[in-house]
């Protein structure tokens, strides 16, 4: 059974490493913990408010990526920020007609949604929010490519 948890809380968060496993069975034999203190990390209290512990996170982000994920995407909202996962495998986009060419994406979308044929020149509609973040996202993603690469230059020379 699961518990109820505030979305967006480090609960949340810990309930969703799990669901990255499988279960909490799972998750628990990965960190090397027992179940009880792996659901003791889903529990809301004010009396212990440490939960479940930043190394036992740590181990689990690092055996099942997949886990690392809501935590990413946990703190970078904390901080401000968001968290885009990036595909770094397969065919390098580092190149600046990629980025260009989503850039003009983005650009081009931004002109039809404020434009006369538009149903609300003056904002984005629904659909045109939802497609420009599609558009966005795939900009990001070129450019954090590119800059990929870029590190593993730098990194390599050193």
């Amino acid at each position: 059974m699961t518990r109820r948890t505030r979305p967006g809380s480090i609960q949340s968060t810990v309930q969703q490493v799990i669901a990255a496993y499988g279960g909490i069975e799972a998750a628990a034999l990965e960190a090397g913990i027992s179940i009880s203190t792996l659901s003791y990390g889903t529990e809301q209290r004010e009396d212990r408010p440490g939960g479940l512990g930043v190394n036992h996170l740590d181990r689990l982000g690092r055996i099942e990526p997949g886990a690392a994920l809501p935590m990413a995407q946990h703190f970078s909202a904390l901080a401000g920020g968001v968290f885009h996962p990036v595909d770094l495998s397969g065919p390098s986009w580092s190149d600046m007609a990629g980025i260009s060419k989503e850039f003009a994406d983005v650009v081009t979308l931004h002109a039809v949604a404020h434009s006369d044929g538009s149903p609300d020149p003056r904002d984005y509609t629904l659909g045109e929010a939802t497609e420009q973040i599609r558009e966005i996202d795939e900009l990001v993603t070129a450019a954090l490519r590119h800059r990929a690469a870029l590190m593993m230059k730098v990194r390599c020379s050193k």
